[in-house]
């Protein structure tokens, strides 16, 4: 009898550090979930097919490290028609409890900077980071926001010179941005710069919304213009199939600023590639997680 009372014991006794052990996390092997880490919940916006390249480098490059889609990581991801639709966006994706956001171009983070609060942001596709205030300096950000920049509005008077170089007889060109676009507005500044030492006339046409460039577009009048130079804007991005196809109509050529717009029928471009920013932004997005 005391026989088989101690080996209940010890049965008892087993099962219950066994369980606990498990529980703990202490064995090789557990039951399939029951120690399972939620994955972390990352939100993403971006607009348009081109800037959707930066998020597939994103998310390419962090399942190379270890944190594929649906295992250690989930995205939430947010196709925006219009930047303005971020703001609607970001509260949904606050709703959705993220724990972080990737946030891609200045106007969707704009609008993302107002209602994300505490929560990290990562952007990219920026230019200035320093102007719109998503960063106190390139050193230190000093708030809640941090990311990749492709220096892009830099550029903007380069490309109006190689723009000339492969078409000497440019001397008017348009080019359309929406003024409230912060990074737009520091691009054509340098764009102007430029184009008073390069003997060109820059018309400038201020559109905020798609119905005002596709109606713009249809202004445009055989002969007016010698080329269209593409102000860095997402909005205008976005319709970059309608600025092309406008631009055969008149017979002008288009001068992109980033690689993959050379896919979509631009004429010359010169600037990052989207896909490639979006691998170098993983491991900003990592070091958080981390």
């Amino acid at each position: 009898m005391n026989k088989i009372y101690i080996a209940a014991v010890f049965i008892v006794l087993f099962i219950l550090i066994f369980v606990f052990l498990l529980l703990a996390g202490k064995l090789p092997f557990g039951l399939p979930g029951l120690n399972k880490t939620p994955p972390v919940k990352i939100g993403v916006l971006y607009h348009s097919s081109s800037y959707k390249l930066a998020f597939n480098g994103l998310k390419d490059k962090m399942a190379e490290d270890g944190y594929k889609d649906g295992e250690k990581v989930e995205f939430v991801v947010k196709e925006l028609s219009d930047p303005s639709d971020a703001t609607l966006a970001t509260k949904e994706l606050m709703e959705a409890n993220v724990n972080i956001i990737y946030s891609v171009s200045t106007p969707v983070t704009t609008r993302v900077k107002n209602e994300a609060d505490d929560t990290p942001i990562v952007f990219n596709i920026v230019g200035d980071p320093i102007g719109p205030g998503f960063a106190k300096s390139f050193a230190e950000p000093g708030m809640n926001l941090t990311g990749c920049t492709n220096l892009s509005a830099s550029l903007s008077g380069k490309r109006l010179e190689i723009f000339k170089q492969a078409f000497p007889n440019i001397k008017r060109v348009v080019t359309f941005y929406d003024p409230a676009n912060a990074f737009s507005a520091l691009s054509i500044q340098e764009t102007r710069k430029a184009a008073s030492g390069l003997g060109i006339e820059v018309k400038e046409v201020l559109v905020k919304s798609v119905e005002e460039i596709d109606a713009e577009l249809a202004k445009l009048r055989p002969g007016e213009f010698d080329g269209f130079y593409n102000t860095p804007d997402a909005r205008v991005v976005g319709r970059i199939d309608k600025v092309v196809a406008r631009a055969n109509e008149l017979k002008i050529p288009v001068m992109g600023h980033e690689e993959d717009l050379a896919v979509k029928g631009v004429a010359l471009t010169y600037g990052a590639n989207f896909y490639l920013l979006g691998r170098d932004c993983a491991i900003v997005v990592e070091n958080i997680i981390r």
